[in-house]
């Protein structure tokens, strides 16, 4: 009787202890524009602030190396590489300016810790 009121109060303590994780949603903003007499794109990426810390599977330096190392013709190309990275894209928009003829792509990105 006493190892199972001893199991049953190890498994309420396990499941309480485990249960106490809380996720923790990382937003990234990139834009993308055309290169003057270029086909490659130039990439700016934002995630915000980091005032919420940060945890050990948040890849920003990751990606941040990874798009400067990197050139990109293609719109898709950056898509499926943020998804292979476990972003979800969120929204996307063209922004026009009348200075320049080239639009400028943005797109927002959300990841679940």
């Amino acid at each position: 009787m006493k190892k199972h009121v001893l199991v049953g109060v190890l498994f309420c303590l396990l499941t309480t202890i485990t249960y106490g994780q809380d996720k923790v949603t990382k937003y990234c903003e990139m834009t993308c524009d055309m290169i003057p007499l270029s086909k490659n794109l130039k990439i700016h990426l934002s995630f915000g602030k980091d005032n919420i810390p940060s945890t050990d599977s948040f890849n920003r330096n990751e990606i941040i190396k990874f798009f400067k190392s990197n050139k990109f013709q293609f719109h898709t190309d950056i898509l499926n590489y943020m998804s292979s990275q476990g972003w979800q894209l969120q929204s996307s928009c063209i922004e026009t300016w009348p200075s320049n003829s080239n639009p400028q792509y943005v797109f927002f990105f959300k990841k679940d810790y």
